[in-house]
């Protein structure tokens, strides 16, 4: 199979994943600051940190698995 099949066959969990890692990142942040301004701004940088080390990791995760 393919890496463009395998990764199409894999979109719908990725969907999923995005508004659940904002939700979750509103929700962490919003236990840790009573301040809006801030709870949004660290969300924010929270969610696309997440975002990166999670595609870091699918990318890692990809090529270690490339001639199995």
């Amino acid at each position: 199979m393919t890496v463009s099949l395998l990764f199409a066959s894999q979109v719908n969990a990725v969907v999923y994943l995005i508004p659940l890692l904002a939700v979750i990142s509103l929700v962490y942040n919003a236990t840790r600051y009573e301040i809006p301004q801030i709870i949004i701004q660290r969300a924010i940088r929270f969610f696309f940190t997440s975002v990166i080390i999670m595609g870091a990791l699918m990318t890692l995760l990809a090529l270690l698995s490339w001639n199995l």
